[in-house]
């Protein structure tokens, strides 16, 4: 009613940035993983198979499997706003008749009605930068019990969460804690704040450390059925040389298909749009070459927690 209303204007950039977070344009912007998926997509499409996107976003994966030969791709996408601008993409591109779009969750997708049948190739790119935040596992179970031919193929066929520890470089922790300040020791804050930080600038501006080799707590097969149920396992990690540990970093690697794979490893400058979770220590903590680092890592359905729980010499 009033264009001129700034609380309007307000209200509704709020909304906006819960609807549409700003990893979207950062993830659309990823020439890395962009050519990765385009690499796959050519690879795994045969002459005139009939192709599933999981998660529609821009519309950029299903006019990647058009131009690689896809007879018709159905590609959904639970965000209505999303559906809307993504169908203008589509129909700004020239692939009108070639892509359907379906503002519906996968799961709620039935075969007979919104599928003509099921299909050879599923293609999805529904991870968040922990993995599991964006509800893969029971997307993934589901699809593939309901929506996939038997033999059908899958973009990506298999996933990795790496996780290394971290070592204290001025610019990363001066994020992460505070010591002193002016000569004032204000380092008890640090036991009141959160353990899960994302610095989008890692990889961009400051090129992490690694203080240890890099450990696999949790792998995923995307033709599995099943959900992985909650999963608690204990890394023993050996400091590769003395430093200042500041907690874990992790990253994504996944195999596409076949020989093609994405990772995000934070020790190769990127600009991924995936960003690199830190599970920091409530503390730097001094390490030695050698000490035994043990961290308790725990899988959930849609989420992974990394802790510290003791660490102790090794004989």
């Amino acid at each position: 009613i009033n264009p001129n209303l700034i609380e309007a204007k307000l209200n509704l950039e709020n909304i906006k940035r819960k609807g549409l977070p700003l990893w979207h344009i950062p993830m659309m912007n990823d020439d890395k993983r962009n050519n990765a998926y385009k690499r796959a997509i050519r690879l795994a499409i045969k002459e005139s198979q009939y192709v599933l996107e999981i998660g529609t976003g821009s519309g950029l994966l299903s006019m990647m499997a058009i131009d690689a030969g896809a007879k018709k791709v159905i590609t959904c996408e639970a965000s209505e706003l999303i559906a809307k601008v993504a169908k203008k993409i589509i129909i700004k591109n020239g692939y009108t008749n070639k892509i359907k779009i379906i503002n519906k969750k996968s799961t709620e997708l039935s075969v007979g009605k919104d599928l003509d049948q099921k299909a050879d190739l599923i293609i999805s790119e529904i991870l968040s930068s922990e993995f599991v935040g964006e509800g893969v596992q029971s997307t993934i179970s589901d699809a593939n019990k309901r929506l996939i031919k038997e033999n059908g193929k899958m973009i990506p066929e298999f996933g990795e969460i790496r996780v290394a520890l971290i070592e204290s470089t001025p610019e990363i922790k001066n994020e992460l804690f505070v010591d002193q300040v002016d000569e004032y020791d204000l380092s008890e804050f640090n036991n009141i704040m959160g353990n899960k930080f994302e610095l989008p600038y890692l990889g961009r501006k400051a090129k992490p450390s690694f203080l240890s080799k890099t450990e696999v707590p949790f792998s995923f097969d995307f033709y599995d059925k099943e959900i992985k149920p909650k999963q608690e396992r204990v890394l023993e990690i050996k400091p590769t040389k003395s430093g200042i540990c500041l907690g874990l970093i992790t990253w994504l690697k996944l195999k596409l298909y076949d020989n093609i794979y994405f990772e995000n490893n934070p020790d190769q400058k990127s600009t991924s749009g995936w960003v690199n979770p830190i599970y920091k220590f409530n503390q730097p903590l001094k390490v030695s070459k050698g000490e035994v680092i043990r961290i308790k890592a725990t899988l959930l359905i849609d989420k992974v927690w990394f802790e510290l729980i003791r660490n102790q010499h090794s004989d």
